[in-house]
C-alpha cells in the first residue's frame, strides 16, 4: 500500500521532470532555430555575392584584354587615347573589385586562391603598361606578340583561379546546406522524443512541439525559396555577361574586317547568310545528326570569328589595290591557321568547348574547297567540317557582291551564277543548291 501510495507521487515527479526537460528542450530548439537559419542565410547570401563578384571580375578582365587588343589594332592616336582612357578606368574598377573581394576572402584555401588571382592581376597590368608603351612607340608587331602570348597567359591563369574559387565557394554553400539539413534532422528527432514525453505530460507541451515543427518547416521553405531566387539571379547575370561577351567578339571581328576597308557589314551579312543556309539544311534533313538546334546556334555565334586571323596579315597586303604576288598570297593564306590558333588561345577557358571547336573549324577551314584545291590543309568533300562548308559559301558570296580595294562589286545575279557554277568544285553541291534555293531570303539580307 505504501508503494502504491508512492506511485502517484513518483508519476507526478516523473511527469514533472519530463515536462521540464521537454519545455527546456523546446526553448533551446527555439533559440537554436534562429541561430541556424541566420547562419545559413548569411552563408548563402555571402556565397552568391562572392560568385557574382568573381563573375564581374572575370568579365572586366576579359573586357580589359579586348581594349588592349584594340589599342594595338588602332591606327590613329585618337583611337589609342580612347582605348587607353577606357582601359585605365576599367583598371580602377577592377582594383576596387579586388579590394572589395579581399575583405570577404577568409579561410586558408580561399585566401590563398585570391592572393594568386591578385598577384596574376598585378603582373598582367604591369605587362599591359609595357604593351601599350610598345604600341605608342610604334612597335606594333611586338605589342601584338605580347598580347597573344603573355597577356592571354595571365588572363587564362586568372580565369582558372577564378573557376577554382567559384568551385570552392560552391562547395562551401553545399556544406552549409548539408549542415542545415543535418540540423533539421536533429530537430525532427528531438521533436519526436519531445512528443513521446509530452504525451505523458502536459497538453501545452504538445502545442509547443507542433508549433516548433511548423516553424521549422516554414523556415526551411523560406530558405529554399530564397536560395532559388538567388540562383535565378545568378543565371540571369551570367546570361547578361554572355550577351556582353558575344557583342565584344562581334565588335572585335568588325574591327579586324575594317582593316581592309570593310565597314563591318560583311560580318553582319555573312552571319545572317550562315543562319539562313544552316536553317535550310536542317529543313532538308542534310547532316541532321550534326546540325542540331544547339549546333546551329553556336555556328551563327561563331561566324563573326572566321577572319580573325587577318590580325597577323600586314595592312599593306590587305589594302593592296592590285593583284597579289605569290609571296603575298601565301601571307594571306596564313590567316586561316592563325585564326584557329588565336581562337584557341583567346577563347579556351572563357567559352564552352563545342563553341570554341566550331569557331576554330570555321577560322581554319572556310577557304577549303570541295575538290581539295583549297587551303590550308587541302581537305576535300566530307573531310571539311560542315560549319566551314557553310561559312565558305556565305563568305564567297558576300565577297563577290562587295566592293574591295582590288575590285568592284559584282551583281547579285552574277554572284548566284558563280555559286551555282562552283557547285561540286569549290562548294558542297548540296549546300550550294540549298543556298540558291533560298535566293529571296538572301537578297533581302543584301538589301538591308
Amino acid at each position: 500500500m505504501k508503494l502504491v501510495r508512492r506511485i502517484p507521487f513518483q508519476m507526478f515527479v516523473l511527469n514533472l521532470f519530463a515536462s521540464i526537460v521537454c519545455i527546456a528542450g523546446m526553448v533551446v530548439m527555439r533559440y537554436n532555430l534562429n541561430e541556424i537559419t541566420n547562419n545559413y542565410k548569411y552563408n548563402i547570401e555571402t556565397g552568391v555575392q562572392d560568385r557574382l563578384d568573381m563573375s564581374d571580375f572575370s568579365r572586366m578582365m576579359s573586357r580589359h584584354y579586348m581594349l588592349v587588343s584594340w589599342h594595338s589594332l588602332s591606327e590613329s592616336p585618337e583611337a589609342m587615347d580612347s582605348c587607353e582612357e577606357e582601359a585605365a578606368q576599367l583598371k580602377e574598377e577592377i582594383t576596387a573589385k579586388l579590394d572589395e573581394m579581399s575583405e570577404r576572402m577568409t579561410g586558408d584555401e580561399k585566401e590563398q586562391l585570391f592572393h594568386t588571382v591578385y598577384s596574376n592581376s598585378v603582373s598582367y597590368f604591369n605587362n599591359v603598361e609595357r604593351t601599350i608603351q610598345m604600341s605608342r612607340d610604334g612597335n606594333i608587331e611586338t605589342a601584338r606578340y605580347y598580347i597573344t602570348s603573355y597577356l592571354i597567359d595571365f588572363i587564362n591563369r586568372i580565369t582558372d583561379d577564378i573557376d577554382s574559387m567559384d568551385g570552392y565557394v560552391a562547395k562551401e554553400m553545399e556544406v552549409a546546406r548539408g549542415r542545415m539539413e543535418h540540423s533539421i534532422v536533429i530537430a525532427r528527432l528531438c521533436e519526436k522524443i519531445c512528443m513521446v514525453c509530452i504525451c505523458l505530460t502536459l497538453a501545452v507541451c504538445i502545442f509547443l512541439c507542433v508549433n516548433i515543427t511548423s516553424r521549422l518547416e516554414k523556415y526551411k521553405n523560406l530558405l529554399e525559396e530564397e536560395n532559388e531566387r538567388k540562383s535565378q539571379a545568378l543565371v540571369e547575370h551570367k546570361n547578361r555577361m554572355l550577351s556582353l561577351q558575344e557583342n565584344t567578339i562581334i565588335g572585335m571581328a568588325n574591327l579586324i574586317e575594317s582593316r581592309d576597308e570593310d565597314t563591318g557589314q560583311h560580318v553582319k551579312r555573312t552571319s545572317k547568310y550562315v543562319e539562313l543556309l544552316a536553317g535550310a539544311a536542317q529543313q532538308a534533313g542534310y547532316c541532321r545528326d550534326i546540325l542540331t538546334d544547339e549546333y546551329v546556334e553556336l555556328l551563327v555565334k561563331a561566324a563573326p570569328m572566321h577572319d580573325i586571323g587577318k590580325i597577323v596579315v600586314s595592312d599593306v597586303i590587305l589594302r593592296k589595290p592590285g593583284r597579289l604576288t605569290a609571296e603575298e598570297f601565301e601571307s594571306i593564306k596564313e590567316h586561316t591557321t592563325a585564326g584557329g590558333r588565336i581562337v584557341t588561345e583567346v577563347m579556351s577557358g572563357i567559352e564552352e568547348k563545342e563553341y570554341v571547336d566550331i569557331a576554330v573549324q570555321i577560322a581554319q577551314g572556310h577557304h577549303e574547297k570541295w575538290d581539295g584545291s583549297g587551303y590550308p590543309a587541302g581537305l576535300k568533300e566530307d573531310e571539311i567540317p560542315i560549319c566551314a562548308r557553310i561559312m565558305a559559301i556565305a563568305d564567297v558570296f558576300d565577297a563577290l557582291i562587295s566592293k574591295r580595294c582590288y575590285k568592284e562589286a559584282m551583281s547579285v545575279e552574277m554572284a548566284f551564277q558563280i555559286i551555282e557554277e562552283s557547285s561540286g568544285s569549290h562548294f558542297d553541291p548540296n549546300l550550294a543548291r540549298l543556298f540558291c534555293g533560298i535566293r529571296k531570303e538572301i537578297e533581302a539580307v543584301c538589301r538591308d
